[in-house]
């Protein structure tokens, strides 16, 4: 809203009385509009690069994870991995590391974490925090309660990057009771 939009009929039509409004206002509509950019940017689903971060450290999660290291040693399965473009892979060299996830990945690891902290812990309204996980619905999350103190995560999907079945095997997107055991099913898998 523009203070500007409020002066009556009987001044719009006064040019400097006009432009005092404006000239007094404008720093005022200025800062509103600044601070609901703000709060737009930091919105889970509008949020890239640093406001993620940014947004990690309030809900309390880190970018980085333990991930295999892939598309980089060589390998007779790619093309482009081949004998004189892979690197060798030397005996002590690492099959995994630290990474940085992407911007879309880290997002589906705040909302695990924002639903395991909103979560009152029954099984009823376990399927609804699984579901706005994914919001994309392009991934498909479903429990069983084992009643032994263990509960099954069936997640199925069409394509599942390694990154994140790691997110999910590393229990990133765990919502669970204390005490209790998660057992991943992942396509299957």
């Amino acid at each position: 809203m523009k203070y500007l939009d409020l002066i009556t009929n009987y001044h719009r039509d006064k040019e400097k009385y006009v432009d005092h409004i404006d000239l007094s206002t404008r720093p005022q509509q200025e800062i509103i509009d600044l601070f609901a950019e703000v709060v737009r940017a930091l919105d889970i689903d509008n949020a890239t690069g640093a406001q993620l971060d940014i947004l990690g450290e309030w809900i309390g999660r880190a970018r980085s994870i333990n991930a295999p290291i892939e598309d980089y040693f060589f390998t007779l399965d790619k093309a482009s991995l081949g004998f004189d473009l892979g690197s060798w892979k030397g005996r002590y060299e690492p099959d995994s590391g630290i990474i940085n996830v992407d911007d879309e990945d880290y997002r589906t690891m705040l909302r695990a974490k924002i639903g395991a902290n909103k979560w009152d812990g029954t099984a009823d309204t376990l399927p609804a925090i699984l579901q706005e996980i994914y919001t994309k619905q392009d991934i498909n999350i479903t429990f069983t309660d084992n009643q032994d103190m263990t509960v099954t995560v069936y997640v199925t999907a069409k394509n599942l990057s390694t990154i994140t079945k790691e997110i999910i095997k590393q229990g990133y997107l765990a919502i669970k009771p204390a005490g209790v055991t998660v057992n991943y099913k992942i396509n299957g898998e």
